[in-house]
């Protein structure tokens, strides 16, 4: 007889060479379900899981003492961490999916859990992350959905990329790497050309993968930023493929700001009325109306009927929220044109500084204030302040179509 300790009591109690060998047996036959059930390239870990089961039965031959439940905890702990490490799929709304990714493009992605499939359109997804991947690329992904560019930026950074295994997690470091740095240059605080190179390369890459349409906008705005207007409109005209047409819709709103910047504002006015037309209420959608609202007041402003431009932006001011910044700094720059074209030089000057001060993280809107700030200042009589609006503009702001303007 072998004395086995019973952990609940803590007292020995006696069982045979038989009853052992049948626990051990009956144990290792469930981890091996358990491996298996976590997909076909974890079954190694059965196997594992098998061999510390016989080893344990070699010591209880020995005459070892040792409990039933630590044979338990330690044969978990082999197996665990990598039974865990799954793909995972969290959608915007419900319970996560862990599995294996089986497909993914850039409309939706299919996730194996089981041997069951789930399907996810993308437009319904929050974030995917990728079995094996570092945990620098899972904290850069949290930081990118928190729009903490620079710290993100920062974690991706720290990853070797000699050390990523797949072409998933490869895909997804590159494209956090240059998205952010991508976002950092919109701000003047990043290399634009280097983001563009950047994700051409993705994309050159893997013309499927599932951040086509992220792409697709990051390099319309950077084309549009630098002053290339027909660059913009073809990486935003990628939008307009989408089979989601809140995606579609986003493209249509970006060609409208192409429109606007190429002095098209009858094609712009088109657009902006095509968004306000459309049926779709979904968050996505209402915000692109806000903002369509806007951009119908730019092109009133643009045709002279500055009075009824400016009524609409007051109105928009009552009806949204003061939280959506890039909606604000869009109204209180077009309040500064209107009231600049009527000759209302202290109204104009309040309206742009209200974007310097209040919504100075929308780089493009910031460096237009800025612009305008610097001769609305002069006309004020406060050169100092006239100085001190273009030395910020310059050096915020260098490659900005803005800076360059006499």
């Amino acid at each position: 007889m072998i004395q086995v300790h019973d952990s609940s009591r803590c007292r020995p109690i006696s069982a045979s060479r038989r009853q052992i060998a049948t626990v051990t047996r009956g144990l290792a036959g469930q981890i091996t379900t358990l491996a298996i059930l976590f997909g076909q390239r974890h079954f190694r870990l059965a196997v594992t899981a098998c061999a510390a089961v016989e080893g344990l039965r070699y010591n209880f031959a020995r005459n070892r003492v040792i409990t039933v439940t630590n044979c338990l905890v330690l044969v978990l702990l082999i197996i665990a961490p990598e039974a865990l490490a799954t793909d995972k799929v969290y959608p915007k709304q419900g319970v996560p999916a862990s599995g294996t990714i089986t497909n993914i493009s850039p409309a939706k992605v299919t996730i194996s859990v089981r041997g069951n499939d789930q399907n996810y359109e993308l437009k319904d997804v929050l974030k995917i992350t990728f079995d094996g991947e570092p945990n620098e690329l899972e904290r850069a992904r949290d930081q990118y959905l928190n729009e903490q560019f620079d710290q993100a930026l920062e974690e991706i950074k720290k990853i070797d990329p000699s050390s990523l295994s797949g072409a998933a997690i490869q895909q997804d470091v590159q494209f956090y790497r240059w998205y952010c740095e991508g976002k950092l240059g919109l701000m003047g605080k990043g290399d634009k050309n280097a983001a563009i190179r950047g994700l051409l390369a993705i994309v050159s890459q893997n013309r499927n993968t599932h951040h086509l349409y992220e792409v697709g906008e990051m390099l319309g705005e950077l084309h549009l930023a630098l002053g290339k207007p027909e660059d913009a409109t073809r990486y935003f005209g990628v939008l307009l493929s989408a089979p989601d047409p809140d995606t579609k819709a986003l493209g249509v709103y970006r060609l409208a700001q192409v429109n606007l910047a190429s002095e098209s504002f009858e094609e712009a006015r088109g657009r902006f009325e095509q968004l306000m037309n459309a049926p779709s209420s979904s968050p996505e959608m209402t915000r692109l109306k806000s903002l369509a609202e806007v951009g119908l007041a730019v092109c009133d402003q643009k045709a002279g009927k500055n009075e009824e431009a400016l009524k609409k932006l007051d109105q928009l001011i009552q009806k949204y929220p003061s939280t959506d910044y890039e909606l604000f700094s869009q109204i209180y720059n077009a309040k500064g044109a209107c009231h600049q074209q009527l000759g209302q030089t202290v109204p104009a000057l309040l309206s742009y500084l209200k974007t310097d001060l209040l919504f100075f993280t929308e780089a493009e809107a910031h460096a237009e204030a800025l612009y305008h700030l610097q001769s609305l200042w002069s006309e004020y009589g406060n050169p100092a302040k006239s100085a001190d609006a273009r030395e910020r503009l310059v050096s915020q702001y260098a490659a900005s179509k803005w800076a360059n303007l006499p």
